[in-house]
């Protein structure tokens, strides 16, 4: 897949000339004495500079998150280079690909696990559904590219994701208000408040957000208008107490809700087509809602020594329930509710030396514990081809029960003042064990189709899935000059086994359907940090090889789920490799024009993976070796100008973003069919605001997908209770428009 249009070029270069060419005339008069901001990170689990670690990060700020109107890590993904956050037909579905490594988790799969980790402050987010929530009142955002498996462990096989919210301030009292409105009847508002209880020691910080806005596909059949609409509503308590200058005390209660009338697919062919976009005909509604209730505590002490000692504590309370039209026709052949909950209790203790020292390390022990379930009621409609369960109801149910634990360092050592060496170890002890309940059935028959007659109560499963991995990392970093930093590593990471949903956990053992194993890689990285222009151009590039042992992907057969009905099961592919590079740059080209611009490149392709189905050619095995894995495009770009003049005695800034995707395969699309490819995408969004010098109040006009592409951004080949196979696509939002107002105080 390739770049084969000029499309992008030309926009891009049109872009680039119209900001510089706006830059120009101010050139004159700048005094160029603007730098960039230093850009402190927390991916080494202490914080430092972003041109100092050895590592690929992307790093979004506040205003950053701000200026391009994102609420999401889906949008956040369109800003990173090599990072891909796809649609999906739920809003609980993670699709998330950094560096072209994607594995479809469905999003009641609880003895699953994803490539990417999520943190906020210091915690882990396990379950896919709780990953693109709201990020409230973030202070940054950092995206780690490669396996991370030293010091955030399992599980980010393929990058992790940090998110630092803003803390409590013990001096001042202040807050911020913002609303934006727009097309669609959007109405998002936010805000905060920070008030210092008792000055230099206690403080309190609250925040809220609440969006809402109409959806914009029609259901032919139904009649409903307003699928793809979402309801938000977040909120964040937080208190910050600092007994003395050397031990810091926060804890943070959030809370988060989103209902959402699901955008699930349109049939571009067959019978169901009725050739216009935005439109679907499933005889059910897809609906879903998402509750988060999460707890943290986070004490930080620095011993006279210089040592610091860090606690973490968390409590994560998550639940998923969505209603899904299965076959997604405008008959009621068969629907399913899912419920999917998730308890998760989190201990970290790091103790961190002087970082002014000619070593220094990190050194810590993990402990996590989850409670998770699973409930599947599958509902046959008139149209089901078994009369006798027409009608009824069955449900099935997993439980999973997960203990991790984990030790490790990381230690740095200055050989001289310019050659660093870094390695670092880690240790998991991970154990999965998971129980299946007897389905519940209205009639024999239910049963006898969707579960087995044959389990009348709980059923452990036969076998435990067990991690028992050293994962480690080493390399080098060498400071040629102050300006421009070398580095090399080679590290590893894993992902843990999983636990397919099943009805009968000793006959799908037997039938070597219910475990994994293990996914494993080996990663190779090269890089260059670097500065210019008396610090007003940064420079970073990072050139990667990585080497995947057991690769986990979801599998599927048309006949093998419950009563004969399509399913999705986890396996192993074997071997998968992955090449490519990240180059960011950032340059003030005068005192007024910030440009930003990343380009992605990645060739990630399944060396072994045999015996796959494939649906389109009547369900037979194939061999998928050698084809390229979903969600991988070779090329990720995006750039970015912001421009700020004075007028009228205040700051008019405008900004402009363009992000490109090339030509990437969608989920589950091992064989590379043509039909299956999503096409490369442009898109462009634009703001301009006004702010009053020194003033508290200011207004931003903004529009989103300016050009109103129309590209599909999911595709889907299904066959299930249809007389042909089809296609299923998804389109990309159309444009949205709107006014942004915020105060602050």
């Amino acid at each position: 897949m390739t770049i084969s249009t000029f499309r992008f070029p030309a926009i891009l270069f049109a872009f680039v000339s119209l900001f510089l060419g706006s830059g120009a005339s101010f050139a004159q008069s700048d005094t160029a004495t603007a730098v960039l901001e230093e850009i402190i990170v927390t991916a080494t689990r202490r914080a430092e500079t972003l041109q100092e670690v050895p590592i690929s990060i992307s790093v979004l700020s506040a205003d950053e998150i701000l200026a391009t109107g994102s609420t999401d890590l889906k949008q956040i993904s369109a800003l990173v280079p090599n990072f891909v956050f796809a649609a999906g037909p739920n809003q609980g579905l993670a699709n998330m690909s950094i560096r072209g490594i994607y594995t479809r988790v469905e999003p009641d799969a609880i003895g699953f696990d994803q490539s990417v980790g999520v943190y906020v402050d210091g915690v882990y987010h396990s379950r896919q559904f709780n990953a693109n929530a709201n990020m409230g009142d973030a202070e940054r955002i950092e995206v780690l590219r490669g396996p991370q498996g030293t010091l955030f462990g399992r599980n980010t096989i393929s990058g992790a994701i940090n998110i630092t919210t803003k803390k409590p301030d013990t001096t001042n009292f202040a807050g911020n208000l913002m609303l934006d409105l727009g097309n669609r009847s959007l109405v998002h508002g936010r805000g905060s408040i920070n008030i210092p209880l008792i000055e230099d020691k206690l403080a309190i910080k609250v925040f809220a957000e609440s969006f809402d806005q109409d959806g914009y596909v029609e259901n032919i059949t139904t009649g409903n208008d307003n699928l793809a609409s979402s309801e938000k509503t977040s909120g964040r308590l937080q208190l910050r107490y600092t007994p003395s200058d050397q031990t810091t005390v926060d804890l943070s209660v959030s809370s988060y809700e989103s209902e959402a009338q699901d955008y699930f697919f349109e049939h571009i062919d067959g019978f169901e087509a009725d050739g216009r976009d935005f439109t679907t005909s499933n005889n059910t509604e897809n609906t879903s809602k998402i509750e988060l209730s999460n707890a943290s505590l986070a004490i930080e002490h620095e011993f006279e020594n210089g040592f610091t000692l860090t606690s973490t504590t968390a409590y994560l309370d998550d639940e998923l329930r969505f209603l899904v039209d299965v076959e997604g026709t405008a008959f009621p052949i068969i629907d399913a509710r899912n419920t999917v909950t998730s308890e998760i209790f989190s201990q970290e203790i790091r103790i961190a030396s002087p970082a002014d020292r000619t070593y220094d390390f990190v050194a810590g022990l993990y402990f996590d514990d989850e409670q998770s379930s699973s409930r599947a009621e599958l509902i046959p409609g008139v149209f089901f081809p078994f009369p006798p369960i027409q009608n009824t109801s069955t449900i099935l149910g997993n439980d999973l029960d997960r203990t991790s634990f984990a030790a490790f360092i990381h230690a740095n050592f200055d050989v001289n003042e310019q050659l660093t060496l870094f390695g670092g170890l880690r240790y998991t002890d991970e154990t999965k064990e998971q129980t299946t309940e007897p389905a519940q059935c209205e009639v024999f028959f239910a049963c006898a189709v969707f579960g087995d007659l044959t389990i009348t109560e709980t059923v452990d499963a036969p076998v435990d899935v067990t991690l028992d991995e050293f994962t480690w990392t080493g390399g080098l970093r060498y400071q040629i000059r102050e300006e421009v930093m070398l580095y090399g590593s080679v590290g590893t990471g894993v992902k843990s086994g999983a636990f397919n949903n099943t009805a009968n956990p000793v006959a799908a053992f037997a039938s070597n359907d219910l475990v994994t194993e293990p996914e494993t890689v080996t990663s190779y990285e090269l890089g260059m940090k670097s500065s210019w222009m008396d610090n007003r151009l940064n420079l970073n590039l990072a050139i990667f090889y990585m080497d995947y042992d057991d690769l986990q992907v979801r599998l599927g057969c048309v006949d093998c789920g419950p009563g004969g009905i399509p399913d999705r099961f986890l396996s192993n592919a074997g071997e998968a490799t992955s090449n490519g590079f990240e180059l960011e740059m950032v340059v003030l080209p005068t005192d007024s024009l910030r440009i930003n611009v990343g380009v992605g490149y990645n060739d990630s392709t399944y060396d072994r993976l045999e015996n796959v189905e494939d649906q389109r050619a009547g369900n037979i095995l194939r061999d998928a070796s050698g084809n390229t894995v979903a969600f991988a495009p070779e090329w990720s770009i995006n750039a970015s100008a912001q421009h700020t003049t004075e007028l009228m005695g205040g700051l008019l800034t405008s900004r402009l973003d363009i992000t490109y995707l090339d030509d990437r395969f969608s989920e589950s699309s091992f064989h590379n069919y043509p039909d299956d490819v999503l096409e490369a995408q442009t898109l462009l969004n634009a703001r301009v605001g006004y702010r009053p010098t020194n003033d508290k109040w200011g207004i931003s006009l903004w529009v989103q997908n300016l050009t109103d592409d129309d590209s599909d951004v999911y595709r889907t080949f299904g066959s299930a209770f249809l007389p042909m196979g089809t296609n299923r696509v998804q389109l990309q939002e159309p444009r949205t428009y709107g006014v942004s107002l915020d105060y602050s105080f």
